[in-house]
């Protein structure tokens, strides 16, 4: 009987430390999901090179949201929006204007690379389709559309959940189809741009 009550004993403690040990994976905290959904974002834009963007105007301010709507692993599939307008400093380069308005509507690629636990590094790179206008208050002179291609990064830091807050730098070259004599195409159809950006995400 003796034997017994000891036999049961240690059955019994096996058990339970083997209840003990199965529980402990689903106790585990997961890990912190990398993805991100929206973000929101202001631009600080500035004009580069030699083209009539950069000689000719001012970075005023840019605003921008996009949207993730595909990814695998890493890797983000993202289409956004941003606006971006200049102040025309030069009227005998860029026109008796005051405006000039930039729309970017674009498919980015981004791929996250985690830092340390709450940082991330994303190299990323996007397609646009490009319109420029030029405007005077309420009066429109005309508009021009192109293509757009934007390599760049940013790093976010990861708040709580999936808020996260970022800046990043994107250099940004734009082809608008400009209708002008064949020496000055590439000082109006090329414009650089290198941009500032910082915002949110979820």
């Amino acid at each position: 009987m003796k034997k017994l009550f000891i036999v049961l004993t240690v059955l019994s403690c096996v058990s339970l430390w083997s209840q003990e040990e199965l529980m402990k994976p689903m106790e585990r905290k997961k890990p912190e999901s990398r993805k991100e959904y929206f973000r929101m974002y202001y631009l600080i834009p500035n004009g580069i090179g030699d083209n009539v963007l950069a000689k000719a105007n001012d970075g005023r301010m840019g605003l921008g949201f996009a949207v993730t709507f595909y990814s695998w692993e890493q890797l983000h599939i993202i289409g956004g929006y941003e606006f971006i307008q200049y102040d025309v400093t030069d009227p005998s380069l860029a026109g008796n204007i005051k405006n000039t308005n930039m729309a970017n509507y674009y498919l980015e690629a981004l791929y996250k690379i985690p830092v340390i636990e709450r940082v991330d590094f994303n190299p990323k790179f996007s397609v646009a389709y490009m319109t420029l206008r030029q405007k005077t208050h309420s009066t429109n002179y005309g508009q021009q559309s192109g293509v757009g291609f934007s390599p760049g990064f940013d790093v976010d830091y990861r708040i709580s959940g999936g808020f996260r807050v970022y800046a990043g730098l994107d250099y940004c070259v734009s082809f608008p189809d400009t209708d002008t004599n064949a020496e000055y195409r590439s000082f109006f159809g090329t414009l650089q741009q290198l941009n500032i950006e910082f915002g949110i995400k979820f």
